[in-house]
Order: structure tokens, then sequence, then C-alpha cells
């Protein structure tokens, strides 16, 4: 199990500066154009250490690390909560879940919520959304800012559609848009349970696993997993089975991400569009006994990786500083110099993409979990850097956890929480806070909604 996230910092930012100067990229070279154009790319479940400009020792990637050499990778990118729809609304509107209102998958917007993309439609660009999972489907997006959301599915009942569709609906949709400007996000949600991926793909990554596992692992086992007994009878060998898959689904993604990444550069487009690649949560793998994510707020499931490439950009560069996703929606305003969005937490990152410095590098990162009981069980991360607390509300009580990085296991391992401590008063000031104005949601799911929720592995 992966679980050395801080040696992972560094091996992620040398192998991401030494892509760079391989790539011939230097001082010399040109300054990035002002784009034209946005596309955004959201890698739904990607935790980033299993790529390859993220250190990765595995050939899972070969487009997004090609993509890394003349883009800026974000080493360590926190999302504001892992679960898809308010990950993503937070990424649209840089607002936290907390504000946006979105704290669950299935909650359709109750307010209009201004985003990018309403401020790219307000200056004329064409705006729209590629995705392949019911969780952002059209009547989830109402008031988002998009003209067009395409959702590609046979039939009501699929609930999720593969990387080569997307894509293949990403090169029709340039057909008939790209010679406008246009702001486009593409989703996709391969990473995402079950794990199926192409057997040409599996057979690459699965070797010589001769174990009673199967080469597509469906939702309802993985998340199953969780019970304590379903995962005592796991194998070494089977353990490393599932992480395998979940490779074989990254490389099976990347490829069908490289098409759109040619595409672009055989029309001419990576010379006046900004591309922003950026996943929306993470993944656990049994760390901590954990498998999935939304849940658990662990370093593996609310770590993402963050490429952004300006237009015309031909430098790599690698920035440590610790950021969010949050940070993206002013970063974006910033570059294309739209109008302001009032009252937004986040920062942006527009110096460091021109190889400047992050202005209030060192701030509080917080991540919240809503779990889609009954009661809601409710999670929160206030995260440092060098440490990380970690509040989790439960039907049968409450725990408190806070790691540091230098601690045994890291940042999710041994727990230095000792109540009224000056070592833990800084998190206990966060929790009141968290608590004072927690609300309940009063939005409601649906029947139907509840049936996608169950079979993309949301509920029980």
């Amino acid at each position: 199990m992966l679980t050395g996230f801080p040696r992972l910092r560094r091996v992620m930012a040398t192998t991401a500066l030494v892509a760079g100067l391989a790539a011939g990229c230097g001082p010399a070279d040109r300054p990035a154009a002002a784009p034209e154009n946005l596309l955004l790319i959201t890698l739904d479940t990607l935790r980033a250490d299993h790529l390859g400009c993220y250190g990765y020792g595995r050939d899972t990637s070969p487009a997004l690390d090609r993509f890394a050499t003349s883009s800026t990778l974000f080493v360590d990118v926190t999302c504001s909560m892992p679960t898809t729809l308010p990950s993503h609304a937070t990424i649209f509107t840089g607002l936290s879940p907390a504000v946006h209102g979105l704290t669950r998958n299935g909650m359709v917007p109750e307010r209009d919520l201004v985003t990018v993309f309403d401020r790219f439609a307000d200056r004329g660009l064409r705006t729209a959304a590629i995705v392949s999972a019911g969780v952002v489907q059209d009547r989830f997006l109402t008031g988002f800012g998009f003209q067009d959301v395409i959702f590609d599915r046979p039939n009501p009942q699929v609930f999720q559609i593969a990387a080569d569709v997307v894509s293949d609906n990403a090169l029709r949709w340039l057909d008939r848009y790209g010679d406008q400007n246009f702001a486009l996000w593409l989703h996709y949600f391969d990473t995402h349970e079950p794990y199926t991926p192409p057997p040409e793909h599996a057979r690459i990554f699965t070797g010589e696993y001769d174990g009673p596992l199967p080469e597509r692992l469906e939702t309802d086992w993985l998340v199953s997993l969780n019970d304590p007994r379903v995962e005592a009878e796991l194998t070494v060998a089977d353990r490393r089975h599932v992480m395998d898959l979940y490779d074989a689904e990254i490389a099976f993604l990347d490829r069908q991400l490289g098409r759109v990444l040619q595409e672009l550069e055989d029309r001419g487009l990576l010379e006046t569009t900004m591309v922003v690649i950026v996943g929306d949560h993470g993944q656990a793998h049994g760390e901590n006994g954990f498998w999935g994510h939304g849940e658990r707020l662990l370093e593996p499931v609310i770590k993402v990786p963050m490429l952004i490439r300006l237009a015309g950009q031909t430098v790599g560069r690698s920035v440590v500083e610790s950021v969010e996703t949050l940070d993206l929606a002013p970063t974006i305003v910033e570059i294309f110099g739209l109008p302001e969005m009032e009252l937004r937490p986040g920062r942006s990152l527009a110096k460091a993409l021109n190889g400047g410095t992050i202005d209030g590098a060192e701030r509080r990162i917080v991540v919240r979990r809503d779990y889609p009981t009954e009661p809601v069980r409710r999670g929160l991360v206030v995260h440092l850097g060098s440490a990380k607390g970690t509040y989790y509300r439960e039907p049968d009580g409450q725990s408190f956890h806070v790691g540091r990085i230098d601690g045994a296991g890291g940042l999710d391992g041994e727990n230095f929480y000792a109540p009224g401590s000056p070592g833990s008063q800084w998190f206990e000031f966060d929790v009141s806070r968290f608590l004072e104005y927690d609300v309940e949601s009063e939005s409601a799911v649906s029947g139907e909604d509840l049936e996608m929720l169950r079979a993309l592995g949301y509920t029980q």
C-alpha cells in the first residue's frame, strides 16, 4: 500500500522538473500567450500518486506525462470534498461546499450559482459539458452556465459511460465548434468503481495473477471490502490485483485523453487554449483499512493531480506549495480577465503559472464530508501541510485525530490529539466553528436518484 506521501511529494517535484528540462524548457522560452479558449478536464476518482508525472513507477499515464512536460504541475493539491458533485461545484464556482450548498451527490442546485462558465457565456464563448456519470448529468448542473450538456448513454438505466465515448463526443464537438471561442468541460469517470478496464489493458497490468478474483471488479464487491470480514479474506496478491485493475483503468483513460490532447495540437488550438487537468478526489486502496472514497478523509482520498497549461506554454514547471481545487476558479478569472466573482475564499495561482510564487502559501485547507446515511454522518479535515486534524461525527459518537508529517504513519497515522492541549486547540477551534455553522440540508433525493447513487456505490 502506498502511504509515503511526504516522501512522494519530493519524488513528484523532482520528476516534474526533470521532465520539463528534458523537453528543452528553459528561461529563454517565450511567455505564454493570452488564452482565447478554456478546456477543463476533470478526472474522477484519480489519485495523484498513480501517475508517472507524480512519481509512479508504472507506465499508467504516458499521455499525461507528455502533457506535464509543457505545463505547470502542482505537487500538493487538496480537494474540497471527496464526492463528485460537491467537488465539481467548488471547481466551477470557487466556493466551498458549505457555501454553494451542494454537499451530497443527488442534490439539485436550489439557487443560481455564478460559475466561470457563466462568465465565459456572458463574454460570448460557446460553453459545453461532456460528462460520463449520472451524478453530473444536466439536471444537477442547472444554472451552471453550460449551453450544452452531453451525457451520451444508451438508456436512462445506464449511469456511467467510458472514456472512449467521452473523447468521441469531444472530437465531434470540436469538429462543430472548434473554430469558435469556447469553454469546454470534459468529465472522465473510468477510475471510479467498478474496475472494468478493457481486457487488453487489464492483461498488461494484472500480469501473472492466478487468484480467484476476476478481471472485472463490480461496485458492490469493491464497496464490500470495507467489511472487515471480507477484507480479511484478501491475500497480498488479491490486494495487488485490485490496484492493478485500477491502474489499467488509468491507462485506458490516459489513452483516450491523449486523443483529445492530440486533436488540440493538430488543430493548433494549444496555441490559444488554456488546458486544466484536475482530479475531483482520490481513492483509497486499503490504507488505514479503508477502500474507496467519500466516507474517510485519508490522504489518498483528498489528494488529487492538477496540471495547467497556459496557451502556447512550452516550459514545464513544478509548484510544491500546498494548493486547493478551490483555487481554480479565481485562477481562471484572472488569466482570462473575467469579471471578479465576489467573496471567493480561494486565491489565484496565476503568478505560479508564470513562474512566480503563490501569495499566502501557508494557510488552513479545509475538507468536509457528508456521508448520505440517516442521520447524515459528517466529517472535517483541517490541513496545515505538516499537521492534519480529522474530525468525524457518527451516530454513535465523535472522534478526533491530529496527525503530524513526522509521526509514525504520517498524517493519517499516529494520533497526537490530546483534548485541550496546545497541540490540539487549533483544531478544536475549527471543529467548534464547523459544528456551530453546520446545518442539515433540507434537499431530498428522489427515488430515481437513490437508485443511481446505489448503483455507483454511494449508498448501501
